[in-house]
């Protein structure tokens, strides 16, 4: 197992043509690479240690398939702050 860089340090990651797509999709919501990368990893990483916590898979080992629930959108026009 290695070890993940120290906080401060830079890390590089190639980019390939499926993880340029992936980002684009997740830089239009208007986030930037950074922290689309930043919100990806934390995803998963949560995901992976509440099956850990809660005994689903032991810890340290990757589960073979997670899904994503999200609410439907609500497409109601929020009320504005100022009258």
């Amino acid at each position: 197992m290695s070890t993940p860089p120290k906080p401060g340090n830079r890390m590089s990651v190639r980019v390939d043509n499926t993880l340029s797509d992936d980002l684009a999709a997740l830089m239009k919501t208007g986030m930037t690479a950074s922290d689309a990368v930043r919100l990806a990893v934390g995803f998963l990483a949560h995901g992976y240690r509440d099956l850990w916590e809660q005994d689903v898979y032991p810890e340290g080992v990757a589960p073979t398939r997670m899904k994503m629930v999200a609410p439907p959108y609500d497409r109601r026009p929020t009320p504005s702050a100022t009258p």
